[in-house]
């Protein structure tokens, strides 16, 4: 990401969760009713004082979580959200987790930073099979459950 030579940016650790819910409003995750009570870290990328990227990582059932990747229309395609999840990475290593999950509405993306995606029959945490009763689901909502190795080599960023 090169911003504008008047403007700043910066990736940071971040406390405003209601602002982290708004932006994953705007880029169009359903996260309306979802609480961020169970966030436990988050991290920001900022564009002069402007929240344009988030990521955080999410305590439930007594896992950890990968959550509320979001980035602003207007800055995607530019290394921000893996950058971003590199960071939730950090923090769950830090934290002792081995792996790290979540549901992932871009599957590709997820893959292209050392995701795998699970295969059928396959199971992860027993917090991500609440798609499974949503009416949404196979409709206007196709996530994949992914999980990452934390053991394995970090990604650089740049």
């Amino acid at each position: 990401m090169v911003a504008a030579a008047s403007e700043r940016s910066e990736f940071r650790r971040i406390d405003d969760y209601d602002a982290v819910k708004e932006l994953a409003l705007r880029a169009g995750l359903d996260v309306a009713d979802k609480p961020t009570d169970n966030i436990v870290a988050a991290f920001g990328y900022f564009l002069d004082s402007r929240l344009m990227g988030s990521a955080a990582l999410e305590h439930e059932d007594g896992n950890l979580f990968l959550e509320w990747v979001a980035v602003d229309d207007s800055v995607r395609l530019q290394g921000i959200g893996g950058s971003l999840v590199d960071m939730v990475e950090g923090e769950a290593r830090d934290r002792g987790m081995i792996e790290l999950w979540a549901k992932a509405r871009i599957p590709d993306f997820y893959k292209s930073i050392g995701y795998r995606i699970l295969g059928k029959g396959e199971r992860g945490p027993k917090t991500l099979d609440g798609c499974r009763g949503c009416p949404e689901l196979n409709k206007t909502c196709h996530p994949a459950i992914i999980v990452k190795d934390l053991r394995a080599r970090r990604r650089s960023v740049s």
